[in-house]
């Protein structure tokens, strides 16, 4: 054996070690512990001094290494320069250093020998650690490792045909020798179908993307003779057609003059394990709602992608116009409908490789490399004429666009998409108005266009209601005021399913209480509007009862603003003096009686007054109205 001054400083070390261990054993006087220690003793000088066939090691109590001899060298394929100081997570495969440290931490803590059993480059080892006592006064890991018989070998290759994951042995020409259970079940070979033929026809690997090139690992064992991983790419393919992605190794298998004897093939079905880390990588760098995108992977390929050969490089910032109130007037599904059918616009406009992202809640950002500014405007122009073309719900499709460009390499990035938010926001800007006015009025035309007896209540409801509140003696502001509220009272109406919105809102069935939301949707599409937000708490309160009994709120008495009590007398009269098709009209003194009768519990007295002198003094009133 070949002794070099790094061994016999360390042999010294231990020699010294365990002599002042002697001399505290000698002295404390305990004969079965002084001579346990002078055996371990022994057999560690011996082992260190005289083994060149057995590699031995020592640890430290951090498990680093302190000591190897010129086998272990040879059995790690490693020099004593590139292992002393490291610990085995620092020259093993990972799942080997787990297992080493585990035995390591058993040594310590039970203060005895270990025995272990190892595959280490197709052949079995049975290694044997023990506690060995250091200077420092704590407890290192002496290790020495030796070849197990064949006859080990063997009840350890049929323990491992007796674990979960899937073995296959192969022959130096590559013809399958054994298949355990979990093998058999993933290629769709029976042991016995598989024995005797070539790995290649059982064992069957493709590229899990369409044109990707697996590598064979089997082969690649067999001609360096190391252990090999499968690419992360690579899918079994079983005999039934079903693709398992995989995951594991193979170790070539050596006999004692270091020939190739063979392979073993462990692999494990990891399909369930990367389809939910493909899920997570994909969330994390997606929106859920549209799958474009996020901002984080946006920003991240902006950094990517701003570099010289990518100019000119073009940015669009969008904002969804409308979504505030789509959400308001219909919900949030109609305005998750907004938001991806903008979103299938921009993939279907843009290039392939151009960068769109969902940037915000109605926000969004496109990254174009190579683009000249004139070519992005031509771009934004294309996806505003095919959103322009969109509905959701009643409400016009539109999304603001701002674009600006890099140009030279020393500008900064952050600059042009602020440019490109400003020039949005500035678009924004100048079109709110027409936009919101025309918003407005799709809403409208949508209502009475769909239920045009609707229409012609809401404009009777609005002459009555502007009769009593004069007979009342009202500010002409007032009057005109609920005239206004009156023809738009039932605007709520357009968020309701058609056939809903034209019953009789005054019969409680199963569609009630949808029913009774039309005044608070009214009251959100009209406090949208600058043109009509004086109307909406008209709006919300006219099926309010005098009494407090009626909805949404439930007020009572002069707690409902007046002009609601106004609409609320003016809109049931026109209902019940015109033929529908759930009832006939009844006469003009009838209906007048019938809302006298409930005067102090559905109607404000004042109103219902105000309404009489209105019948009396127009003789228009007293014949029935028909639509």
């Amino acid at each position: 054996m070949k002794i070099t001054a790094l061994n016999i400083a360390i042999i010294l070390i231990i020699l010294f070690v365990f002599g002042l261990g002697l001399y505290f054993i000698l002295k404390k006087g305990k004969k079965r512990k002084k001579e346990r220690e002078i055996r371990r003793f022994n057999e560690l000088v011996q082992t260190f001094i005289e083994s060149e066939e057995i590699p031995v090691s020592l640890k430290d109590d951090a498990f680093n290494y302190i000591f190897i001899n010129l086998a272990m060298e040879d059995f790690y394929g490693i020099g004593s320069e590139d292992i002393i100081g490291q610990d085995d997570f620092e020259i093993l495969e990972e799942k080997m250093a787990i297992k080493e440290r585990q035995t390591d931490k058993k040594v310590l803590a039970t203060k005895t020998f270990v025995t272990d059993e190892m595959l280490w480059r197709g052949k079995v080892f049975k290694t044997t650690k023990f506690p060995v006592d250091l200077l420092n006064g704590r407890f290192g890991v002496g290790a020495y490792i030796r070849s197990v018989s064949e006859k080990n070998r063997e009840k350890y290759l049929k323990t491992l045909m007796s674990i979960s994951d899937g073995v296959m042995i192969v022959d130096p020409m590559g013809r399958i020798e054994m298949l355990n259970a979990t093998a058999a079940e993933m290629t769709g070979w029976t042991a016995r179908e598989a024995m005797g033929k070539h790995y290649s026809l059982v064992f069957v690997l493709e590229a899990d993307k369409e044109g990707g090139i697996v590598p064979d690992p089997i082969a690649e064992a067999f001609n360096d003779n190391t252990m090999k991983e499968f690419d992360s790419h690579a899918v079994l393919v079983s005999r039934d057609g079903r693709k398992i992605h995989l995951e594991d190794s193979i170790a070539p298998i050596s006999d004692d003059e270091g020939h190739i004897d063979g392979a073993i093939v462990i692999f494990r079905d990891v399909t369930e394990k990367k389809e939910k880390r493909a899920a997570i990588e994909y969330n994390s760098f997606h929106d859920a709602l549209t799958g474009l995108y996020n901002r984080r992977f946006f920003e991240e390929e902006l950094v990517r992608l701003d570099t010289e050969r990518n100019l000119p490089l073009s940015v669009i910032i969008g904002d969804v116009d409308g979504l505030k109130l789509t959400n308001d007037i219909f919900g949030h599904e109609a305005g998750d409908e907004l938001i991806k059918k903008v979103s299938e616009i921009f993939k279907k406009v843009c290039r392939a490789d151009d960068i769109i992202a969902r940037w915000g809640g109605d926000e969004f950002a496109i990254l174009l490399p190579q683009t000249e500014k004139k070519d992005a405007q031509k771009l934004s122009d294309r996806i505003k004429d095919n959103f322009s073309k969109e509905k959701i719900k009643s409400i016009q499709g539109n999304v603001s666009l701002g674009v600006a460009t890099k140009y030279q390499p020393e500008e900064n990035i952050e600059v042009i998409i602020a440019a490109a938010e400003d020039n949005m926001y500035m678009k924004k800007t100048l079109n709110r108005g027409k936009k919101k006015e025309d918003a407005f009025n799709i809403i409208l035309d949508k209502l009475y266009g769909e239920l045009p007896v609707e229409a012609e209540h809401a404009r009777r409801t609005s002459e009555v209601c502007k009769k009593i509140a004069r007979k009342m003696n009202l500010p002409e502001a007032d009057v005109n005021k609920v005239s206004k509220a009156a023809y738009l009272h039932d605007i709520g109406k357009v968020a309701l399913d058609k056939e809903v919105a034209s019953k009789n809102e005054y019969v409680i069935d199963e569609t009630f209480k949808e029913m009774k939301m039309h005044p608070v949707v009214g009251y959100r599409i009209l406090n949208a509007f600058d043109h009509t937000i004086d109307l909406a708490n008209i709006v919300l309160g006219h099926h309010e009862r005098w009494d407090g009994t009626g909805y949404p709120q439930g007020l009572k008495g002069k707690e409902t603003p007046k002009l609601s009590r106004i609409i609320a007398v003016g809109e049931r009269f026109d209902d019940m003096t015109t033929d529908t098709e759930y009832r006939g009209a009844i006469s003009i003194n009838e209906a007048l009686d019938e809302m006298k009768r409930n005067v102090g519990t559905h109607y404000d007295p004042e109103v219902v007054a105000a309404l009489e002198k209105v019948i009396i003094d127009e003789k228009t009133y007293t014949t029935k109205v028909t639509r």
